[in-house]
């Protein structure tokens, strides 16, 4: 690791410090980075996410029970980025030792080097998970209760850089393999996924959005877990889709490719920036089967209401913790608290009993999240059905067929359940209920 490298590296991380900026945010606002190749670009963000993502650990370390907190914001993003670089070796330990002494971390370099045996002396059990793996409180005591021999593994795996995935965009190309064909032509390696069958690993650093393939709108990024959830919406030919929390629209999207331009797709969402980035992807990805609408966040307007009894299938991606996809966003987990999780719990609550009073006999309602947490997941969806016995779970065996659902879902088959730890994708959770027809019981 180089000196400019650290110290750009370092700057990301303090934006995070003072002003809560994403990585993603800091480096696309930085002149300094503008011009470096997209190799050095990819390491510096590598380098600052896990430096963020890190620093429960690293601060507990470096600084015991108070952490770094008496240190001004640049010398304490320094001491993370260099906590970073000894914990993966990118940096020798003479040369970090020297470094370090320029920090003037309250106990000093040393303790890294024996970090394993510091955070191994908290005798709370929780507490040292937490520390260990760098995560909240409330996290950790989550987790462990969920996941139990696993949790270790799970946030292991959490900590870990995502894999960059695309989705062969099928208004645009045949399929998958020939989406890597176009893009080996262009020097970019990739892998077939193991799961979705449009999804592609993305090998190395290159830079995709310079790519010919991306300016025609040949590929989407989407991560592979996310490629599930639309592939188990499965929307009929010509059928009608409520997207209801579209977001910018990595969903709205795969459903606009999966019915091939014919049908709707209705993407409703709060926040009019969002929909406008999917306006854009939409013209790039040549969507023309949309329909875009900015909804309140408490109630559907009347065209929404309308077009979502007449739906085949209302999609509720629901606002959640985003525990599953803390690899991709590792801010994240500093961003969310009890009382967050009250207030998600409260709007899932809500867009479920609103999708599950417009769904029509025989029509279908996905709910799913990027979430690993129960109470977000299988408990919102048990709590439905005790409330609405007119709903019955559809098992996903049953639409994706047993083969393709056996390594994604538990062992009945019943729900999408992925993780980074078994599956290698982010964690998400989707189930798809029915409203009974008439005389079904």
């Amino acid at each position: 690791m180089t000196p400019q490298r650290a110290a750009l590296a370092a700057d990301v991380v303090v934006a995070w410090l003072v002003d809560r900026k994403s990585p993603r945010d800091a480096m696309a606002a930085s002149p300094l980075l503008r011009d470096l190749p997209a190799a050095e670009l990819a390491a510096i963000g590598r380098l600052a996410t896990a430096a963020i993502a890190g620093m429960r650990r690293h601060e507990f370390v470096l600084g015991g029970p108070r952490g770094l907190a008496g240190l001004p914001p640049p010398r304490r993003a320094l001491a993370l980025v260099l906590a970073v670089a000894v914990a993966t070796d990118a940096l020798l330990a003479d040369g970090a030792e020297r470094w370090f002494a320029a920090v003037d971390a309250p106990l000093g370099f040393a303790r890294l080097l024996r970090a394993e045996a510091i955070l191994a002396e908290t005798a709370d059990p929780q507490l040292r998970f937490a520390r260990r793996h760098s995560v909240p409180d409330w996290f950790a005591a989550r987790v462990l209760a969920a996941f139990g021999e696993r949790a270790e593994a799970v946030a292991t795996a959490l900590a870990q850089p995502a894999l960059r995935t695309l989705r062969a965009n099928l208004l645009r190309v045949a399929d998958r393999a020939a989406l890597a064909a176009e893009l080996a032509a262009e020097g970019v390696a990739t892998q077939p996924a193991r799961h979705a069958p449009t999804a592609l690993h993305v090998e190395g650093d290159a830079d995709l959005f310079a790519t010919a393939a991306y300016r025609r709108g040949a590929f989407e990024q989407q991560d592979e877990a996310s490629q599930l959830v639309a592939l188990l919406t499965a929307p009929p030919p010509r059928g009608k889709v409520l997207d209801a929390c579209a977001g910018s629209g990595g969903k709205t999207l795969a459903l606009a490719a999966a019915l091939g331009n014919r049908g709707v797709v209705a993407a409703a969402d709060p926040h009019a920036g969002r929909l406008q980035a999917l306006r854009v992807r939409a013209r790039r990805a040549g969507a023309t089967n949309l329909a875009l609408h900015e909804v309140g966040e408490t109630a559907w307007p009347a065209d929404v209401a309308a077009f979502a009894a007449a739906a085949d299938r209302i999609l509720i991606d629901a606002p959640c913790s985003g525990t599953g996809s803390w690899r991709r966003r590792p801010e994240a987990r500093w961003l969310v608290d009890e009382g967050s999780l009250v207030q998600l719990a409260r709007a899932q609550e809500s867009l479920l009993a609103r999708a599950a009073a417009a769904l029509r006999p025989g029509a279908r309602l996905v709910y799913a999240t990027c979430s690993l947490l129960p109470e977000e997941n299988a408990d919102r969806v048990a709590a439905l059905l005790t409330a609405q016995p007119e709903l019955e779970l559809v098992r996903s065996a049953e639409i994706l067929g047993s083969a393709v659902a056996a390594p994604i879902t538990g062992p009945d088959g019943a729900v999408l359940s992925v993780r980074p730890d078994l599956q290698g994708c982010d964690g998400f959770f989707a189930a798809v209920l029915r409203r009974r027809r008439a005389g079904r019981v």
